[in-house]
């Protein structure tokens, strides 16, 4: 006879506790209007939480790091009839978490949602640095007319003052219509080819200790032997394992974080909804070392 146990999202991590008064909060933004091939990351949000089941996992991370309840789930915000309006919405939500102090963590949709993100962090009142892990550099000025897609997200964050600097891991899909861009940010923009990277990612010496960082995941980013559930996969990308030493062994202090680009529809076995739930949740432990140990 097979027992059946109702699921527990995200490993036990979440709380949907009004009174609990937790820095770490949870919340999706089911949005791929701006996807310039395939539909489906909007989807993604629902199916991290749900196939990071507590059944299976637990929610100690790696390091040690009990986030049992620790985690506020603020839910999903849906889209609204034009992106225009829905990345405003994405902004005011995350400025408002800023202001009072949380560290937010975001499941997209596809990577344009990050763009109002960044924008967002304006309110930390410093400069901020992007760390993207990403197999496209998403340099576009615009992708066939439009300024808004997801090809365009990292265009978008440089021209904000209060970004720092981007550093993007895992890239191997630049091409001509991207390089002016590169030229134009080179003294913000640090670019490492995944060719470059058969081992430990780089510690990233430009980024002094403790400064904020913002760091902001494509799962494309990934070999796809390990990522299948995206929408544009390219071989020869990042491991799991490179990716969770480098978050366990970061030394700045992490402002919010995203993961993008989940495409439920093409997964297998929720492999890639399960590795972006445990990117989250060890950066999560990353986070609150200092505030619950």
């Amino acid at each position: 006879m097979t027992i059946e146990r109702p699921v527990l999202p995200f490993a036990g991590c979440f709380t949907n506790d009004p009174q609990k008064q937790t820095p770490l909060v949870f919340a999706g933004l089911p949005d791929d209007s701006q996807s310039s091939f395939r539909r489906g990351s909007a989807r993604g949000p629902q199916r991290i939480r749900l196939a990071y089941d507590g059944n299976c996992y637990n929610a100690t991370t790696e390091s040690g790091v009990d986030l049992t309840g620790m985690v506020a789930d603020l839910g999903d915000l849906p889209s609204k009839s034009s992106w225009v309006l829905t990345a405003r919405s994405y902004q005011e939500f995350a400025s408002r978490l800023f202001q009072i102090g949380k560290i937010p963590f975001f499941a997209g949709g596809d990577h344009a949602v990050t763009v109002p993100i960044i924008d967002a962090l304006a309110e930390l009142g410093e400069p901020v640095h992007i760390v993207q892990i990403d197999a496209h550099p998403d340099l576009y000025p615009d992708f066939e007319g439009n300024r808004h897609s997801h090809a365009c997200t990292i265009s978008r964050a440089l021209e904000m003052r209060h970004v720092a600097s981007v550093t993007q891991l895992g890239i191997r899909t630049l091409n001509a219509a991207q390089m002016p861009q590169l030229e134009r940010y080179r003294d913000r923009l640090h670019i490492f080819f995944a060719r470059d990277l058969p081992g430990e990612l780089p510690m990233l010496s430009h980024i002094f200790k403790g400064a904020p960082v913002y760091l902001t995941v494509d799962l494309d980013g990934l070999d796809p032997a390990f990522a299948p559930g995206v929408s544009h996969p390219v071989p020869g990308g990042l491991t799991p394992r490179q990716v969770l030493n480098f978050i366990q062994k970061a030394n700045w202090k992490l402002a919010g974080m995203d993961v993008v680009e989940v495409n439920p529809d093409l997964d297998v076995n929720d492999q890639t909804a399960i590795l972006a739930a445990r990117l989250l949740h060890e950066a999560m432990g990353y986070a609150a070392r200092p505030i619950f140990l």
